[in-house]
């Protein structure tokens, strides 16, 4: 994908690293893989699993977009949860049909990691370093069955770009309060806040 060209100026950037060791990323970078991912993967696997990859990818992109407006309306939120339908679908036909065909094992890197977690919990053993499979388990954890949520809570409390996360919770003896986060805090270590309220 390093080869893939730009979209623009300001767009795409040109992958300066190895895209498949998922290393020193930013959210914009996954954005980027969502995006030029397709023309990438476009004829690598047979014809039934590769059109099993594009509606996957098509929908992942369809839903990251629309988890993305800043501004939702009904209809947009009625779409939204029609795409994390489609998207849920894509995922389970993509586990169920495509996924067995191919054996896929762990990174040489993982393998490497877990002989050496291995060796620190015991060292008088000495672990298998050949690279065991790996099955596709998205589909069985609880990030992927809460993005269902996401259209209902945008419901809710609006999109993620309305709110940061910085609530800082203060203790005093005394009582608990819940403040902002001011600029003095910023620039002091928590602990002293806290021994000054």
């Amino acid at each position: 994908m390093r080869r893939m060209p730009t979209f623009g100026r300001d767009r795409i950037r040109r992958f300066w690293h190895d895209v498949s060791s998922r290393k020193r990323l930013a959210a914009r970078d996954y954005e980027a893989f969502l995006i030029t991912i397709m023309p990438a993967y476009e004829g690598l696997l047979d014809l039934p699993d590769d059109q099993t990859v594009a509606d996957l990818l098509f929908e992942l992109a369809n839903w990251h977009a629309l988890a993305k407006l800043r501004l939702h309306t009904e209809v947009t939120l009625d779409i939204f949860r029609i795409t994390t339908k489609h998207m849920y679908e894509a995922i389970r036909t993509f586990a169920q049909q495509t996924c067995p065909r191919y054996q896929t094992k762990e990174l040489p890197s993982e393998a490497t990691a877990r002989v050496r977690r291995a060796k620190t919990m015991n060292a008088h053993t000495q672990p298998s370093s050949t690279r065991k499979p790996i099955a596709f388990n998205v589909h069985n954890t609880y990030k992927f069955h809460s993005l269902g949520d996401y259209p209902d809570y945008i419901e809710r409390s609006g999109p993620a770009d309305n709110y940061n996360t910085q609530v800082v919770s203060t203790v005093s003896p005394t009582s608990i309060s819940i403040t902002t986060p001011s600029p003095p805090f910023l620039l002091r270590e928590r602990s002293s806040v806290i021994s000054n309220s």
